[in-house]
């Protein structure tokens, strides 16, 4: 694999790490205590499940050292997009 493919797959990872943390911070700091607010706790906790998937698929293909799917990877990135505004809107 070549050194430009193992530095992006470095910054995708620190990025899912990144919005793993925030959304962790948020997870943290909301009030489960009513109805939307636990909506708003599921859907960010499946961010955090969706981000986890995404590092451990670019960890397992970078380890065999083939490239991964860039449709794999635009598809978890629309997913987490989608569940964050559901997440800010809600």
């Amino acid at each position: 694999m070549s050194k430009m493919v193992e530095q992006m797959n470095l910054r995708i990872i620190a990025l899912l790490l990144l919005l793993g943390l925030l959304s962790v911070y948020l997870l943290w700091t909301l009030n489960p205590v009513d109805q939307t607010s636990e909506a708003i706790f599921a859907l960010f906790l499946s961010v955090d499940l969706v981000s986890f998937s995404m590092i451990s698929y670019i960890y397992r293909v970078d380890k065999r050292g083939d490239d991964a799917s860039r449709g794999l990877l635009l598809a978890g990135c629309c997913m987490i997009l989608l569940l964050l505004l559901a997440g800010l809107f809600l």
